[in-house]
């Protein structure tokens, strides 16, 4: 029962931490006003994604091998 506890807090911290970190980039893309600006924020958007994507895949993996 503990490690069932235990595992769904690991979820519940994971998904509020990636929510956070999406925050800041999509109202930056929101907020742009310029065509220039919005492709910047596009791409910044995407960075945080695809860096998110790989933190995320090693924490899980680090968190389920013990």
């Amino acid at each position: 029962m503990k490690k069932g506890k235990s595992r769904d807090e690991f979820w519940l911290v994971l998904g509020i931490l990636n929510l956070l970190a999406m925050v800041y980039p999509t109202s930056v893309y929101l907020r742009a006003d310029s065509m220039e600006d919005q492709v910047l924020a596009v791409f910044v958007l995407f960075g945080v994604a695809l860096l998110l994507a790989i933190v995320d895949t090693v924490t899980i993996v680090v968190a389920y091998s013990q």
